[in-house]
């Protein structure tokens, strides 16, 4: 029994193709989880440095440069004599989102 074996190498061609489009779910899959279940508070600016991969100088200088908006990004609240900026989570969400495309 010597079956002849053929194969389609125009196939191999869409392997870039699935490869992006695993990708992109695996990131989906990840926003998901971040949603339900939360890895980081996206209130706080160590969280928010974690979720974006960025440092406390990304951060200030996003803040400085208008980049994080306020009132839309983040919120400042008065603690006594010190003012503390609290993060919309849902905002640095979007702006990840926003950022990989």
């Amino acid at each position: 029994m010597n079956a002849k074996l053929e194969v389609d190498f125009a196939s191999l061609g869409l392997i870039p193709k699935i490869f992006k489009k695993m990708e992109s779910m695996e990131n989906e899959l990840l926003d998901l989880k971040q949603q339900l279940q939360p890895k980081y508070d996206l209130t706080r600016r160590a969280g928010v440095m974690k979720y974006l991969n960025i440092s406390n100088s990304t951060v200030a200088k996003y803040l400085k440069e208008g980049i994080f908006r306020e009132g839309y990004h983040f919120y400042r609240e008065i603690k006594g004599t010190k003012t503390i900026i609290i993060f919309v989570s849902g905002a640095i969400e979007e702006f990840k989102k926003s950022k990989e495309k």
